[in-house]
């Protein structure tokens, strides 16, 4: 199987709902009572080793928010982790969404954010605006300022056992 092979069936069989993810049941209990309370955190920490969800879920939390894709931005933190990142998104949160209820930044990895990044991320968070939510994913928290942490809603995602993958790659292998 090429590649392109390989990124077309991630990409088609990727969770869009809470109630399709795998594994992550702990996860998942816990975002539905927060959506449930109507007390979604407007800074979440998405965190658990790689290819276990974390930014598939900040996606859909996305969806669960009413923010339209244009007010949705994906920030990959290991390409732009510097300050001008952040001043980029301070520039922009005050704006109003242009279509849906909400904005919400993504910030995959956000753990490589530079530590000047980072002190401007923090001040963000102390000041977010009420249509603004951070889906922060990470692969490694103990890299994030304490502070930075302490201003988030975390959710840690498990490594997905054996078990449950193998039988998703068998559901898979059975649809394709």
């Amino acid at each position: 199987m090429s590649e392109d092979n390989a990124t077309e069936l991630y990409r088609r069989y990727r969770p869009t709902t809470l109630k399709e993810v795998v594994g992550q049941d702990s996860a998942v209990s816990a975002l539905r009572t927060l959506i449930k309370s109507d007390k979604i955190p407007h800074a979440m920490l998405l965190t658990g080793p790689s290819g276990v969800g974390k930014t598939s879920i900040g996606r859909i939390m996305k969806e669960t928010l009413n923010c339209a894709d244009h007010d949705f931005k994906e920030v990959d933190a290991t390409q732009f982790r510097g300050i001008d990142t952040i001043r980029d998104i301070q520039s922009k949160i005050r704006l109003k969404p242009m279509m849906g209820e909400t904005r919400v930044w993504l910030i995959d990895e956000c753990h490589q954010l530079s530590s000047d990044a980072q002190s401007g991320l923090l001040s963000i968070l102390e000041n977010t605006p009420s249509h603004v939510y951070f889906m922060l994913c990470t692969t490694d928290p103990q890299k994030l300022k304490p502070t930075v942490r302490g201003r988030c809603t975390e959710i840690k995602l498990e490594r997905i056992r054996d078990k449950v993958l193998s039988d998703l790659v068998c559901s898979t292998v059975k649809r394709e």
